[in-house]
């Protein structure tokens, strides 16, 4: 008599009972939170000194500042976020997505803690420069961290999520400086990076990391842990490995024939790649056009603006800027919605146009309203186009180029590629609101919105060109989709030339 053994209970049985308390989404959303979290302190960082620099320029103020040094606070923040960036990428290349987070907390609350204990002015600069610097360092690893843990189907509103941290810290931080001290206000901001420090212990490394680091198992079990087994998630795996590992296509036809294919592309550094250079390229042109746009411009003197647009000098300061705080967190939030449900183009297509025509609009009417006494009486018609600035540059030009930055780099290159377009964004936003008094001074208000409309025109149609579709799509696929752009062509629904996509997978 023969006596077989029992065959082990299959490993999507016992999959299928965690799903059942935990869904592959919920973990997914858990892995993502720690890095949105982040995102919000770095929103915080830039809200700051709107409440920190009134608060030490009252007369009863235990620090005393010149004029010189408000400025010295307000950019000490902005100056390290550049390399911070650099820095960002390396660091989740050299130690990891998740050890990066977990740096870059610390860092963030160390900076916010020296700034509730500051008693001068040295240390607020020590406390800026810190959180200015861990500003910088959040930005690549939080957008390639969540593009890389999430499905494609839901990736595009979980990255969107990082842009609605950012405007939500703004107002989080406004909101605190209105109702507290200053050195209060730092204090409960450094309580978030505790929050987002316990999450991303919890929360597994990134299994292409992993991967692309030859711990094929360990990054098999991360990508099970975010993604179940299906049998969509098996063969977007099985993909991963091909391109990455090129363990699982070595025993298919089709991935050895990939692997002829790339034999050429192997020869040559990553970085000279059209899969690197065509997606650098790209977003260089999204950070440019979104800067120079003027978004942080209408950020930064939306005050001033408003006082303009509405033609009275009796406006409460704090109120306006909670306004135009609350319109750009709700504008945030129907992006994540559009996101979700709109392609990239498409949406970068509506914004770009809408932002356009509103600058323009914006310009023409202050032309009127502040030339022609007649017009003052429809100073209303320019509040409905700067507000209309608002919401189209905040549901596409603003997010998409976050959102894009962890998902069109090939996984050798992400974190370079990241710091390198994340570093040039804030490069923009240092000439953006360097030259605005510039701007304003020689060409007026409304001479300086026509050129930030006809920046924004220009951007718009070189990215009708360039710009790929990434909606619903692999990491894996939108890497092929780089690599064979110009090859095989076809027209997507915007009628613009995309390639025809094909990836080798194992089912």
């Amino acid at each position: 008599m023969i006596i077989q053994k029992p065959s082990p209970p299959d490993a999507a049985f016992i999959e299928s009972n965690v799903v059942k308390r935990f869904s592959p989404l919920a973990r997914q959303v858990l892995a993502a939170s720690g890095p949105i979290i982040s995102s919000a302190a770095a929103g915080m960082t830039n809200g700051f000194s709107a409440i920190l620099l009134p608060q030490l320029q009252q007369p009863g103020s235990q620090i005393s500042i010149t004029e010189d040094q408000s400025s010295w606070i307000a950019s000490m923040a902005p100056l390290p976020m550049a390399f911070g960036c650099i820095m960002g990428g390396l660091l989740m290349e050299r130690c990891g997505r998740k050890s990066a987070h977990l740096l870059l907390n610390v860092s963030f609350a160390v900076g916010w803690c020296v700034l509730s204990m500051a008693h001068g002015y040295p240390q607020i600069l020590v406390g800026r420069f810190i959180t200015g610097f861990s500003c910088g360092l959040v930005g690549p690893p939080a957008s390639v961290y969540i593009a890389e843990t999430s499905d494609p189907r839901y990736r595009g509103i979980l990255l969107a999520g990082v842009t609605f941290a950012v405007s939500g810290g703004i107002l989080l931080a406004h909101l605190f400086g209105t109702f507290f001290h200053w050195q209060t206000a730092a204090l409960l901001c450094s309580l978030f990076m505790v929050v987002a420090y316990l999450l991303m212990l919890v929360s597994p490394e990134s299994p292409a990391w992993l991967l692309a680091r030859g711990q094929r198992s360990e990054a098999e079990a991360s990508f099970r842990w975010l993604r179940g087994f299906d049998q969509t998630s098996r063969q977007e795996f099985d993909a991963m490995v091909a391109r990455i590992g090129g363990d699982a296509g070595a025993s298919d036809s089709k991935g050895s024939n990939v692997g002829e294919a790339h034999a050429p592309e192997a020869k040559c550094s990553p970085y000279r790649r059209r899969e690197f250079l065509m997606p650098l390229a790209t977003l260089l042109v999204f950070f440019a056009t979104m800067q120079f746009s003027g978004v942080n411009i209408v950020a930064f003197y939306s005050i001033a603006l408003m006082q303009t647009t509405i033609g009275s000098d009796n406006i409460n300061e704090y109120l306006a800027m909670l306004i135009v705080d609350l319109v750009r967190v709700v504008t945030s939030l129907v992006a994540c919605v559009l996101l979700r449900s709109v392609g990239r183009r498409p949406l970068a297509m509506a914004s770009g146009i809408g932002t356009t025509i509103s600058l323009i609009g914006l310009s023409i009417f202050l032309y009127f309203q502040t030339s022609i006494p007649l017009y003052r009486n429809y100073s209303w018609l320019s509040l409905v186009f700067l507000i209309s600035y608002i919401v189209f540059v905040g549901i596409g030009l603003f997010p998409l180029p976050w959102c894009m930055t962890g998902e069109i780099f090939p996984v050798v290159t992400r974190g370079l590629g990241s710091g390198l377009t994340s570093s040039f964004n804030f490069v923009c936003f240092f000439a953006v609101v360097k030259t605005g008094p510039t701007l304003f001074a020689t060409v007026g208000v409304n001479g300086t919105f026509l050129v930030y409309g006809v920046i924004s025109l220009l951007g718009t149609l070189v990215l009708y060109v360039i710009l790929p579709e990434t909606k619903n799509r692999t990491l894996q696929e939108i890497e092929e989709q780089f690599r064979r752009r110009g090859k095989n062509k076809v027209v997507d629904g915007m009628g613009a030339a995309s390639p025809t996509v094909t990836i080798a997978t194992v089912a």
